[in-house]
């Protein structure tokens, strides 16, 4: 095993968190290494980076060799079964839960639907730890929005698509304001109707929306139009100092063998099936909810090269996702069109809270290997979906070489209270909504969680792992609480805070 690097700061993973945290410490004139397991995607953007291997999004017959990376299991022989390890997508599947990841450099911003928003609760950030407070994380969310570019939406750049055109005379729902204000992150037309080709202040080329196509959903977006973590934070970052390898999957985490301050990572290089093994003063975690957890308890409990984490796998959220296709199948509608996400409605009566239901269409669907006449199905549907505060009490446990998520949801109301919204809207609109029992989240949280003490928590308001100097979590595994609606905002904010931290330890400055 190669064992001769020596890193300062090296960042694993590189979606939201890792990302941010990658890009502001090396924008910081620190040396930084960034460790991502997927590939590089290939876009227009990533051309115009002169990337030179890059990994398509799959499509046409690629849909069945490109679409799953690895499925995991924990009652499987070897607790799984990886299928292609440049695939774009991991699932993770439990008795109560079953968990969608992705895997590519820029993270799950190659396949949300670029919704960018705080949380509802405002005090989120409050109470959590001594050196955390909304007041703290306000200008890390305005760095996110200015870096991404995230946009409101005005009446003229509403796609036809969109729930408050569909529905505007409904009889049945009504169109759901959003509890709290609502961007996103595509690069929308200057004259809406004609998009462009547009080259970016890095030299980045991209191109405009454009709502006559419905390439940007969860299959990626190959022109560019939806600001990805890699044109945004990476890219720039690069040209400060960052380096960043893609294919190498980190296996394990050791504090230095020689009583010294820092970590060793060993890591495999899918590129030539090669154990490599570094050392770095400073290691920020960032692979993901699943992948972060499982790396912290594989170190500590099968390999014990970690040290004591008390609350490691605890207070696990599924975010409360659940998620179902309505099956609209209007003659002459195409709902696959435009931006993915077309906004959200409420039953006209019933129960209150009434759940905000979303409105997402499927992407991508003239590529998809099928019958023409279950393409243009698919083009009536639209993907329905869910999301509220949980109680985030679910438990991660290492089992095997995977995963087992301990999860009831009988004790959050939320999933019970849109598995009924689906069954009456199913009803009253007489087009039937197809949903599993049991939750499918895209949004883990927690099983890290920040906190005042490691008895109720993993990391500190710094996002700095207790008893372990110098080894961060930088993810959605360390948020305090579940959110309830879409949380990459706020995965953002939190790996800019981290790094914030670590540039004011190495360096004496304040960078927000």
């Amino acid at each position: 095993m190669k064992n001769s690097e020596k890193h300062r700061v090296v960042v694993v993973g590189s979606g939201f968190g890792g990302s941010a945290a990658a890009a502001l410490i090396a924008e910081a004139g620190i040396e930084v290494l960034l460790l991502e397991r997927g590939p590089w995607r290939d876009t227009v953007p990533t051309r115009a980076m002169n990337i030179p291997e890059r990994q398509p999004f799959p499509r046409g017959w690629g849909l069945y060799t490109g679409f799953l990376r690895t499925l995991n299991v924990p009652y499987l022989p070897g607790g799984g079964i990886t299928f292609n390890r440049r695939g774009l997508f991991e699932l993770f599947y439990a008795k109560n839960m079953e968990v969608v990841c992705s895997s590519s450099v820029g993270g799950g911003s190659h396949v949300y639907s670029a919704v960018h928003a705080r949380p509802p609760n405002l005090t989120y950030w409050d109470n959590v730890s001594p050196d955390l407070s909304e007041d703290i994380m306000k200008p890390h969310y305005a760095a996110f929005f200015e870096r991404m570019g995230s946009a409101t939406m005005t009446p003229e750049r509403i796609p036809p698509s969109h729930v408050s055109r569909r529905f505007a005379d409904s009889r049945i729902v009504e169109i759901a304001k959003p509890r709290v204000e609502v961007r996103v992150g595509f690069l929308l037309p200057e004259t809406p109707g004609r998009p462009e080709r547009k080259t970016g202040p890095h030299g980045i080329e991209r191109y405009e929306v454009d709502y006559t196509s419905g390439d940007y959903g969860f299959l990626g977006d190959p022109s560019g139009a939806k600001t990805t973590l890699d044109v945004a934070y990476l890219a720039p970052a690069m040209k400060a100092g960052l380096e960043v390898r893609d294919l190498c999957e980190v296996l394990a985490i050791a504090k230095d063998h020689e009583g010294n301050a820092g970590y060793r990572l060993d890591y495999l290089d899918h590129r030539t099936g090669r154990r490599v093994s570094l050392q770095a003063d400073i290691v920020v975690l960032a692979a993901g909810t699943m992948n972060t957890v499982k790396l912290l308890l594989h170190s500590r409990d099968r390999t014990h090269t970690l040290g004591e984490m008390p609350a490691l796998g605890q207070r696990f959220s599924g975010n409360g996702d659940v998620r179902g296709l309505w099956d609209l199948n209007e003659k002459g509608t195409d709902l696959s069109v435009g931006l993915p996400s077309q906004g959200s409605i409420k039953l006209l009566e019933g129960d209150e809270p009434r759940q905000a239901l979303s409105n997402n269409s499927v992407p991508s669907v003239d590529h998809y290997p099928f019958p023409a006449f279950v393409r243009r199905r698919l083009k009536r549907s639209v993907v329905i979906a869910g999301m509220g505060e949980d109680a985030m009490d679910g438990v991660i446990r290492l089992h095997k070489k995977s995963l087992d998520i301990e999860f009831e949801p009988d004790n959050s109301p939320v999933y019970a209270r849109i598995m009924q919204g689906f069954k009456t809207l199913s009803k009253r609109s007489g087009r039937r909504v197809y949903a599993f029992a049991r939750p499918a989240t895209v949004h883990p949280l927690g099983g890290a969680c920040a906190g005042r003490h490691q008895n109720e928590a993993v990391v500190d308001g710094r996002g700095e792992v207790f008893n372990h100097p110098g080894l961060f979590v930088a993810d959605a595994a360390a948020m305090p609480r579940s959110i309830g609606v879409p949380p990459t905002a706020s995965i953002a904010a939190w790996g800019s805070r981290v790094a914030a931290g670590i540039i004011e330890r190495l360096t004496g400055r304040h960078s927000l």
